[in-house]
């Protein structure tokens, strides 16, 4: 099948506005030159840089380019297009169109990895016939080779349209043969590539931003450079935006659904495998191997890191899922490894079972919606395909004992026999699978070497000679399982569903995966279909709705700049003083500082019986839900979920030892935390530990300080704050808001709250101030920093403390800030001070 292509309305913006940058430019007439005893045909530049920023700021405008160049700095320039919008189209016909206007025609395609290059490559070769008829000259196009050195010397040398695609690893270092001498080059060969001025496409350039890589490729001396991508990380010389929004709204890719599978974190959910327990030869001690799901600057992998004692694994993993998770003991005698949390692992076990659970639901919830929307839509002659991103490829093999893959085929079979396309089809003929191949077996993840390039290069020609065969409802195969090859640099306008079977935390990565399914579908004879009902994506991922959704954010801003961010650095500060001749006259101000000024000191007493008692009745009033996976049906569009449901888990549960999560988290003894629980219904804790052991610790705490709010007596501890020490006569800032009642000119402000509360105070107090973080109360919590003084034009009323809250519920405010307050009531009692707290209008007082 060729696919039909078509220049679309904003596929020809966004090239106009390229071409109409150089406006002016002189068509150069192609011939070479002998530079240094060498043949070479180059491009020049006949426009100075005034007359392509007065070009650039006019496109700008027309393309409503929040942040306007001011200056041109260099010839960069970024154009902003989401994927699956025809990003490649648009500069591979650029290419032509700059060569057709000025005679351009020395050009090289720069990718930062071999996936890109490869589809860059298939691009070409697909759309070569469609820019033979709008195109009446030939063009040359090929790959960089270092081992065939002739390609470069005709590119370097002829004056017909070159186009060189390069990935950025095949030159950037010193020791690569563009580097180094080579026979029938003047030096080096790039010296003779840097005499052409080439003009640069950098597709995806945000991961070419390294030092190394921008020097390289500024060593290329382009002519300028174009920079293509969705997801740039710098801006040069904005020229042209199509945000995620922009293209969902346009109808230019498909309407993104979520099928999410989620359940509340549990211990038993985290994911750790125990590889090895030794003695550690440099310290004598036990550690342990473990494999975790751990950060790897954009995206989360399998890692196996060592352990020790006391270690944090969300601190060795920067990932959030080990919360919790501190080494208590390792053994290596009886050979476990254990948590603060409760979980005991022996050596070779994983900890796990829900993750397990929540893949098998995705795997068969992602056939059965594949088979409906396959017999949907081939009576509209359109081919459904479904891929897979899998965690590891150990567990999708079932030669390697991997489930994945026998767990797919046992689901086909189950779910085919109401299918007329499927039911007479084996499980095996309707899906391939992707992964990298050394002679030792597959592999995960590839190294950046050069036998591993050659791998990667291996498995992406077979992946793009099946792209166009894919289509076709004569070729079997409809299911597509991969574990990296297919995260750039691949997409298949036919993909309807995407099934996430591994971490995909990161918006990167989000948007990455999604961009492999998100163009618009085409039906068996190459025809693009425009129709919203049936361009929809499905995506089954392992988290919730509301998580997927405000991590994938794609209410993005058009035009390169988020609207609401504003960077202190482009604000003036504010110098605020003291109004001393206001202070003078306001006697109840100075009457309130002579009692607040005073530091106290407190003694708490703890009724041990009237403790029990009370965490007893707490804890006999939890109730826990039973552990489910939720299932979640919702449009990324819309923002809203449309269908909810559960599923009950099947797994046997290993509950932590609550007594040791009680003793080390509140601090009591071990006899009074079993002579508490020898009187709770523990049910609740059975039917669902995690929850209970969080509410439990809550309860335990709640207890405490509504026993020591009885038991704390504040004392004068014969100190006192100097009034110059807090309340400096001049104080300098960002967030400071102008007043005529405020002890300052103008009054710090730490929330939206606080601000609104001083402009309310000035239309309708006396007299008030912030009081400074330097002003503090002691509590059994720590110190604690009311935000007001306030003194009221009422004077019968007087003066009072206030804090201010954007809620009056306790449950509402930071849990340990809540009791700080309750303790500060009785420090202000005791001073015979008003207090207020939970203030979210100063008309309250």
């Amino acid at each position: 099948m060729q696919i039909k292509y078509i220049s679309q309305p904003h596929q020809t913006k966004a090239i106009n506005s390229i071409i109409d940058l150089f406006q002016g430019q002189i068509k150069q007439i192609s011939d070479y030159d002998i530079f240094d005893g060498e043949a070479v045909c180059a491009n020049n530049l006949s426009l100075d840089s005034d007359t392509i920023l007065e070009n650039l700021k006019v496109i700008q405008n027309i393309n409503d380019i929040k942040e306007k160049s001011i200056s041109l700095d260099t010839l960069d320039f970024s154009i902003e297009m989401e994927t699956g919008t025809g990003k490649t189209f648009v500069y591979i016909k650029t290419i032509l169109e700059l060569f057709q206007k000025y005679g351009w025609n020395k050009f090289i395609i720069i990718t930062p990895s071999i996936a890109i290059k490869e589809g860059v490559l298939n691009s070409l070769n697909s759309m070569q016939k469609h820019f033979k008829d709008d195109f009446n000259f030939p063009y040359e196009y090929f790959e960089y080779d270092s081992q065939r050195l002739g390609s470069l010397k005709h590119f370097i040398r002829d004056d017909n349209l070159q186009i060189m695609i390069m990935t950025i690893d095949s030159f950037k270092r010193v020791n690569t043969i563009l580097n180094m001498p080579q026979e029938g080059f003047v030096g080096v060969p790039k010296d003779s590539l840097q005499k052409t001025n080439p003009i640069l496409i950098l597709d995806e350039p945000q991961n070419m931003e390294s030092e190394l890589s921008k020097t390289s490729i500024s060593e290329l001396n382009p002519l300028f450079t174009l920079r293509f991508s969705a997801t740039h990380k710098n801006y040069y010389n904005l020229l042209y935006s199509l945000s995620p929004q922009q293209s969902l709204n346009q109808g230019l890719v498909k309407q993104i659904d979520v099928w999410a599978m989620s359940e509340n974190q549990t211990i038993n959910d985290v994911y750790i495998n125990v590889l090895k327990i030794e003695i550690d030869k440099k310290s004598k001690r036990p550690v342990a191997s473990l494999e975790l799901v751990a950060r790897n600057k954009d995206e989360f992998v399998k890692k196996t890191i060592k352990i020790k004692g006391n270690d944090s694994l969300k601190d060795k993993t920067k990932n959030d899922i080990y919360t919790g998770f501190i080494v208590d003991e390792i053994s290596f005698r009886d050979m476990f490894i254990q948590f603060e949390n409760g979980l005991k692992l022996e050596l070779n076990q994983i900890n796990g079972k829900v993750k397990r659970q929540i893949q098998q639901e995705q795997i068969s919830d992602a056939i059965k919606l594949h088979m409906q929307k396959f017999e949907e839509l081939k009576e509209k002659n359109i081919k459904v395909l479904s891929l897979f991103f899998i965690d590891r490829i150990s567990n999708f093999l079932s030669d390697e004992d991997g489930w994945m893959e026998n767990w797919f085929c046992s689901e086909f079979d189950r779910l085919k026999v109401k299918f007329d396309s499927f039911k007479n089809i084996e499980a095996k003929e309707v899906y391939s699978y992707y992964f990298a191949k050394r002679k030792a077996g597959f592999v995960d993840e590839l190294k950046n070497s050069e036998s591993d390039r050659k791998l990667q290069k291996e498995t992406y020609d077979l992946i793009m000679r099946s792209k166009e065969k894919l289509l076709s409802f004569e070729e079997k195969t409809s299911f597509i399982f991969s574990h990296s090859a297919l995260k750039e640099g691949w997409d298949n306008p036919n993909v309807f569903f995407i099934t996430t079977l591994n971490d995909t935390k990161s918006q990167m990565k989000k948007r990455q995966i999604l961009g492999r399914g998100v163009r618009l579908a085409i039906d068996k004879y190459g025809q693009r279909i425009e129709d919203k009902n049936i361009n929809r994506l499905t995506v089954i991922v392992n988290e919730s709705f509301e998580e997927f959704a405000r991590e994938l954010q794609i209410q993005n801003d058009a035009s390169g700049i988020e609207g609401n961010s504003i960077n202190n650095a482009k604000k003036d500060k504010i110098k605020s003083t003291i109004k001393f001749d206001w202070l003078e006259q306001n006697k109840e101000f100075k009457q309130l500082w002579e009692k607040i000024k005073s530091k106290t000191i407190f003694e708490l007493t703890l009724d041990t019986d009237k403790y029990k008692e009370e965490v007893i009745k707490k804890l006999n009033s939890i109730e826990t839900k039973q552990k489910k996976i939720l299932k979640q049906f919702g449009n990324v569009e819309d923002g809203y979920m449309s269908d909810e449901k559960n599923v009950t888990l099947d797994f046997e549960e290993i509950l932590p030892n609550i007594i040791n999560i009680i003793e080390k988290n509140i601090g009591i003894s071990r006899k009074t935390i079993i002579e508490i629980l020898d009187k709770v219904d523990l049910k609740p804790f059975i039917k669902n530990s995690d929850e209970y052991i969080k509410l439990a610790l809550e309860k335990f705490d709640d207890a405490k300080h509504d026993i020591l709010i009885d038991g704390i007596e504040y004392k004068q501890d014969g100190d006192y704050y100097e009034f110059k020490n807090i309340f400096p006569s001049e104080q300098i800032g960002y967030d400071l808001e102008k007043c005529k009642k405020g002890l300052y000119t103008h009054e710090q402000w730490d929330s939206d709250i606080e601000k609104k509360f001083i402009n309310c105070s000035d239309m309708n107090f006396k007299f008030f101030t912030k009081l400074p973080t330097r002003f503090k109360i002691k509590t059994p919590l720590g110190n604690y920093n009311p935000d007001f003084a306030v003194i009221k034009l009422d004077d019968s009323e007087g003066s009072f403390i206030v804090e201010t809250k954007g809620s009056d519920k306790d449950r509402d405010l930071r849990g340990v800030e809540a009791w700080k307050i309750a303790y500060a009531k009785k420090h202000f009692e005791f001073l015979d001070i008003k207090y207020k707290d939970k203030i979210t209008n100063c008309k309250e007082l």
